[in-house]
């Protein structure tokens, strides 16, 4: 935005010297354009002329600064709605990635599970009549 002031200010500058100008050959009966009538009620003399023209930079100025903040506004506004965007996503993944290690934890909880009761059952057997009598037909 600082290019759009210097623009602005260097408008601002070739207005003001122009208006000048003109007022000069309006007051010396040399300037033969035609001119509408409240374009000429502004030449009436000099204060009037740069008043109108600094009121008219002031203006553009103002909407300068209008649009710079409106820019400014919008795109922090973007870049929070984006951040926080990123930030939910990022707890989603977490949550999931947490829920997923969570249940493989469980997997291998039953799992050893399993293995302790079946070595459990397989000590318990090993020593029954049962047991014994399959092993002993076995062998023979």
């Amino acid at each position: 935005m600082a290019q759009c002031r210097d623009l602005e200010n260097h408008h601002h500058e070739k207005l003001l010297e122009i208006a000048i100008n003109t007022l000069e050959k309006i007051v010396k009966s040399e300037f033969d354009e035609e001119m509408p009538d409240d374009a000429r009620l502004l030449f009436v003399d000099k204060d009037t002329i740069v008043n109108a023209v600094n009121a008219s930079h002031d203006i553009h100025l103002l909407k300068i600064d209008n649009r710079e903040d409106d820019i400014i506004t919008k795109a922090n506004s973007w870049s929070s709605s984006v951040i926080e965007e990123v930030h939910k996503n990022e707890i989603s993944r977490n949550r999931n990635r947490v829920r997923e290690i969570n249940q493989y934890i469980d997997h291998l909880q039953e799992e050893l599970d399993n293995m302790e009761s079946l070595e459990q059952m397989e000590e318990a057997n090993s020593g029954s009549p049962v047991r014994t009598q399959a092993l002993v037909r076995r062998t023979c």
